[in-house]
């Protein structure tokens, strides 16, 4: 990637290194080419993946959804759409500075609307059954099935979709803010298909009834108040899970997975339980249950969403630091660094790119994400322990990024001559304005 180079292609798009010893520091010593993963081999499994879910979720509309009815699914189905939008909406703006792939936001989002609710059916009852004891009466065992056995079950259920990314590949889940991701996403699956269920027995309660006050209070529980309650939930296991991937550390990964698990099982366990606690007022049967809200369950709400915005604004720091690194050893010219740290610069970068064509806009979306990949990568060598992947994928994302940029270059710059000095692309000042 020497000025050189792009001086002898014509195109004066590659970087000129201040230090050319330095990416060889960088890289720990890393040589020689890292076995590839195949795409299409993980396209076909992730594809098959979600294939047997959707498979999965033709089973529980069968034998859970399709008993309601034509017309009292369709509306709980959009009712449910309401909060299971406002949680796509935050994992879209948590997952936009560093983006997952697509294929396994889908394959969560199914786990945990398909695969986590199926087996929670297969488990939950059994484990109803276990624990409650033959003499219990009929509210002891509503308050176990609430209480005990849905924070117990339910949890594990879609915390088992997360494990299943780490056994896949590490990269799904580098960091914090992935594995929140990924959880809120379980989550979301889950309650979506949880709430077309509990919006369908309201709305039949309410026919059958002549009265559509309790299907009102149902949705404002569960649609307006508490649409981001199973994610907060799930979101601590993914937390912890993304802690230890970050750290690379095999010893974390259960005290922190469990640990995340077992208190996520914990704040269920006190939202269910609210409805046996809190005293009821016939004259104002909701003023109890806000009371609750206010005290506890907002609290927690901001406090979680803090979280959450704390570890966005880490990444950026993350990416700016790292390919800033980058950038002094010659890889990224200071101008570059800037566009990939800022999202509205990626877009006029992405819009510049495709100025001239589909291709080097695609090229450019693909350099942006693998530079944004390699400062993660870069931060997880870091603060973990390198290992032999670790280096082949760091090498891996420094030849996409060089392929990258020489087809932008190609297809977006004249062939003339370039100018000395290897500031970077003659037509840099485009995409930076």
């Amino acid at each position: 990637m020497s000025s050189a180079a792009g001086a002898s292609t014509g195109y004066g798009y590659d970087v000129e290194r201040v230090d050319p010893e330095a990416p060889e520091r960088l890289r720990h010593g890393a040589g020689g080419r890292g076995r590839r993963r195949r795409p299409w081999v993980q396209v076909l499994v992730w594809g098959a993946a979600i294939a047997a879910l959707l498979l999965v979720a033709a089973g529980v509309w069968f034998f859970a959804i399709r008993p309601l009815g034509t017309g009292t699914a369709l509306v709980a189905f959009t009712a449910a759409l309401v909060p299971v939008s406002l949680v796509l909406g935050a994992v879209w703006w948590l997952d936009r500075y560093t983006p997952q792939p697509r294929l396994t936001l889908v394959y969560a989002f199914v786990w945990g609307a398909a695969g986590s609710v199926a087996l929670t059916f297969l488990i939950g009852g059994a484990f109803t059954w276990w624990i409650t004891p033959q003499d219990a009466g009929e509210s002891v065992a509503s308050f176990l099935a609430a209480v005990v056995q849905a924070p117990i079950v339910e949890e594990s259920m879609k915390s088992a979709g997360l494990i299943a990314l780490l056994l896949w590949g590490r990269r799904f889940i580098a960091g914090p803010l992935d594995g929140v991701v990924y959880a809120m996403l379980i989550a979301g699956g889950f309650a979506f298909t949880e709430n077309i269920l509990y919006f369908g027995r309201a709305f039949q309660e309410a026919q059958a009834a002549g009265e559509v006050g309790g299907f009102w209070q149902t949705f404002l529980l569960r649609g307006l108040l508490s649409p981001f309650a199973h994610a907060s939930f799930t979101s601590l296991c993914g937390l912890g899970l993304g802690i230890a991937a970050e750290r690379r550390s095999l010893m974390l990964y259960p005290g922190l997975g469990l640990g995340g698990l077992s208190l996520g099982m914990c704040l269920h366990a006190l939202w269910n339980g609210s409805t046996f606690f809190i005293q009821v007022d016939q004259a104002a049967p909701m003023a109890g249950f806000l009371r609750y809200y206010l005290a506890i369950q907002l609290p927690l709400f901001l406090i979680l969403a803090g979280i959450m915005t704390f570890l966005r604004l880490r990444e950026k720091r993350i990416v700016r630091t790292q390919l800033s690194a980058y950038g002094r050893a010659g890889w990224f010219a200071p101008h570059e660094v800037g566009m990939m740290v800022s999202i509205r610069s990626r877009r006029r970068a992405e819009t510049w790119a495709g100025t001239h064509g589909a291709v080097p806009r695609i090229a450019m979306r693909d350099l942006i994400r693998a530079a944004v990949d390699l400062a993660m990568t870069r931060h997880g060598v870091l603060h973990g322990r390198p290992t032999p992947k670790t280096r082949a994928r760091e090498r891996e994302l420094l030849e996409r990024i060089t392929a990258d940029r020489r087809l932008i270059g190609a297809l977006t710059q004249p062939v003339v001559p370039a100018p000395r000095g290897g500031e970077g692309a003659t037509g840099d000042a485009d995409w930076r304005a």
